[in-house]
């Protein structure tokens, strides 16, 4: 996965280091039709090849030609020296490196001669990625700095966004993780502060592919998706293909088949409309081994034959075998080992023409199973003997040479003996003699044979039956430890339900409120707390810790320990309004840097929570919230109204703010609602999620009811939404009408 994302990082830049700013591609054809003079004509050619290279190469290579033709027919250097950088761009584009580097050299060259910084400062972006490609990591830092540089003394903003995502892709390939998201964070504000949706794409798949790498799968998706929105704006369909190709593996990470398969048929519809059949077949391979691990047989059968097929038409013979294996192993399943064995013939034979070792393991091993099927088990053995030959590499260089020699001088012997026997018709009786022995000896080797492969087969059989034995002595353990897990689990259960506030609680302090409480797992990373002050003043929490079952309960635990602590403390401070929400947060996110240790540097944990806080100050009928990546909504009358957050987590981050407070006054009749992100970042039958807009939607329909009804409501709607779909995250909804004595 991380080479697949590094890929993607390195063809979009490759494609965005030029940064020009230019008109749309029908603009600048237009103007092409009215340009007078002839050097701006070559302008507009490689401009319009810059436009065209994702959409139509050939075409574009038309016109990055057109433009070097008339640029050295003119003899303007810095017209040669773009078209050069642009018919790189191609090669690149084209997997042509090689070609692509003797372009940007011959640019910078001429560039270098005219003293045109922008345009090197370009080619050692491209040089940098070149060599980045083939992995020479230090060649590739010494020509990003050298752009960065040149890019820093121009105050050429594009080009310093371009070199440090480069630069950052240099630390991800290290696994230095935080200094690769320093860098991308950089570029990308760079990016979003001169408005260029391109390397904002680019930012956002950059921090994608840093969340993937560190484990935060939910992270990687959400920038992911919203690369596909920048991507879509700029009809960047090659972009589009490629991250959702990404997005489909990182759903398999988390183990949710069905958003993979969706993520997985999205990369298909746009490799089709681009004509990629490269692309084409790879996802169908992909969406036929998720299809065949779910049981899913039919499925990953038309798959992997559409993979085929496509494997085919681009001569890639490796895994068009790699299909047909495949789709044997399919009919293996249905006993259908005769199917089988045709099919792994016509792989074997391919796999033989190209000598793709790595395709006749999996060919010879697929056959030893086929064999198996059919009781053939001379031919099964003799399969997994080859299987075991090519896997270990046993048959050396050297050992072939001594075969042939050996076979060589057998030759030799074996006519030198004819010879003397057509000299010498005397010899007739005693050569007779000599061969009936050989053939007595040879049949007598044979004999030998056979009762050694019974005897290794019954060795064999054997050894079977004691790994099988064991297998299922393994199985049982596992079951008593799964067993003994899970009861510790609940019992872990009941205690984090002894911390949350119980019903009369809640009652008693919030009347008028509901609670809707949904874990994924046994235990949760939601939590709710609420805490009576004084007789005008309580305070209530809602919080969605960093990941979700038992390190989720874990996190929600000590949020709670902290939470109270921080209150007994500071309670006298709170109700006079000289300690704030914002103060508490703030203090909250140095007790969890504190207690998990987060100093910032590489490799430590980065877990915390996303919180959201209300003071209510009920004889004012006021409120008073701050919230660490988590608004509130407030609804009257059918109107919502969104308390924002501050953008950071409770715990380590980059960009640390403090936690700023909101003060409302509440209108009678008002509705507050406290929630995690679980319930809109639910995913439904159809493979999207319901999403926030949804969710503010029924709540403004629905907030006219009491609290029973709308917790109802609210719980039969997602059921409704997710159908025979997982559960992805824990859920959390707190409602409550404030001020009280105004809910009639």
């Amino acid at each position: 996965m991380k080479t697949l994302l590094s890929a993607i990082v390195f063809y979009l830049l490759a494609i965005i280091c030029q940064g020009q700013n230019m008109d749309k591609l029908d603009s600048l054809k237009t103007r092409l039709s009215r340009e007078k003079s002839d050097t701006g004509k070559v302008i507009l050619y490689y401009r319009i090849a810059y436009e065209l290279q994702f959409s139509d190469p050939d075409q574009s290579l038309v016109y990055a030609q057109k433009a070097l033709a008339e640029a050295e027919k003119l003899k303007y250097e810095k017209g040669v020296g773009n078209s050069l950088i642009q018919l790189g761009n191609i090669e690149q584009i084209k997997g042509n490196y090689a070609d692509a580097e003797k372009f940007n050299m011959r640019a910078l060259a001429i560039l270098t001669r005219v003293n045109d910084m922008t345009g090197i400062a370009i080619c050692y972006n491209n040089l940098g990625i070149l060599a980045h490609n083939s992995n020479d990591y230090s060649k590739a830092v010494e020509f990003y700095n050298k752009a960065l540089k040149i890019n820093n003394l121009t105050g050429r903003k594009s080009g310093q966004a371009s070199s440090l995502f480069c630069i950052g892709t240099v630390y991800e390939n290290q696994m230095k993780y935080d200094s690769a998201l320093n860098y991308y964070l950089k570029a990308l504000a760079i990016s979003e502060s001169i408005a260029d949706t391109r390397l904002m794409a680019i930012g956002k798949t950059s921090l994608s592919n840093i969340y993937f790498m560190m484990g935060n799968y939910i992270k990687s998706m959400e920038y992911n998706e919203e690369a596909i929105t920048l991507f879509e704006k700029t009809g960047n369909n090659q972009g589009l293909l490629k991250v959702y190709t990404s997005l489909g593996q990182t759903a398999e990470r988390i183990d949710s088949s069905s958003l993979a398969i969706w993520f997985y048929r999205q990369a298909l519809k746009i490799s089709s409309a681009i004509q990629s059949p490269v692309d084409q077949a790879i996802i169908c391979f992909s969406l036929g081994q998720l299809f065949e691990n779910g049981g899913k047989t039919d499925s990953a059968k038309l798959n992997y034959e559409k993979s085929q097929i496509l494997f085919r038409a681009t001569d890639n013979r490796e895994n068009e075998s790699l299909s047909l294996v495949a789709l044997a192993r399919l009919k293996n399943y249905n006993n259908d080992y005769s199917g089988a064995i045709k099919m792994l013939d016509e792989a074997l034979k391919m796999a033989l023409e190209i000598n793709s070792s790595s395709a006749l393991t999996e060919i010879y091993r697929e056959m030893a199973m086929t064999y198996a099927g059919l009781k053939d088990f001379k031919k099964a053995f003799s399969s997994i003997n080859r299987y075991s030959a090519i896997k270990d590499s046993m048959m050396s260089v050297e050992k072939q040479r001594q075969i042939i020699e050996i076979q060589t001088q057998y030759e030799t012997e074996k006519k030198e003996k004819e010879n003397v026997i057509l000299r010498k018709d005397q010899q007739i009786l005693q050569t007779t003699r000599n061969s009936l022995i050989i053939g007595a000896l040879l049949l007598l080797v044979i004999v030998v044979l056979i009762f050694r492969s019974l005897s290794i087969k019954k060795r064999d059989n054997q050894l079977l039956r004691r790994q099988k034995k064991e297998i299922e002595r393994q199985k049982e353990i596992l079951e008593i430890q799964k067993t003994s897990i899970t009861d510790s689990i609940r019992y872990a259960r009941r205690i984090q339900s002894a911390m949350l506030p119980p019903d009369e609680l809640m009652e008693q302090y919030l009347p008028y409120s509901f609670i809707l409480y949904l874990p994924r797992d046994i235990v949760s990373g939601d939590f709710y707390w609420i805490r009576h002050l004084s007789e005008t003043r309580v305070m209530i929490c809602v919080a969605d810790c960093t990941g979700h079952g038992v390190p989720g309960a874990f996190m929600s635990m000590l949020g709670m320990s902290l939470l109270n602590d921080i209150t007994n403390l500071n309670q006298a401070q709170i109700i006079t309004g000289s300690f704030t929400p914002g103060d508490i947060l703030n203090e909250l996110r140095e007790r969890i840097k504190s207690s998990l240790r987060q100093t910032g540097k590489e490799g430590e944990a980065r877990d915390g929570m996303d919180i959201s806080l209300c003071l209510l100050e009920t004889d004012l009928g006021r409120l008073k919230y701050s919230g660490a990546n988590n608004s509130i909504y407030i609804v009257n009358n059918n109107e919502l109204t969104e308390l924002k957050a501050t953008r950071n987590p409770i715990g380590i981050y980059l960009n640390e703010k403090s936690f700023a407070d909101n003060m409302v006054e509440i209108v009678p009749g008002s509705i507050i609602y406290m929630f995690s992100d679980g319930y809109s970042d639910q995913i439904g039958a159809e493979g999207s999620k319901f999403l926030s807009k949804n969710f503010k939607k029924l709540l403004s329909e629905i907030s006219h009811l009491p609290p029973a009804g709308i917790k109802e409501i609210l719980h039969q709607t997602h059921l409704d939404w997710r159908k025979e779909e997982e559960q992805v995250d824990d859920i959390l909804v707190a409602g409550f009408h404030f001020p009280f004595e105004s809910r009639q």
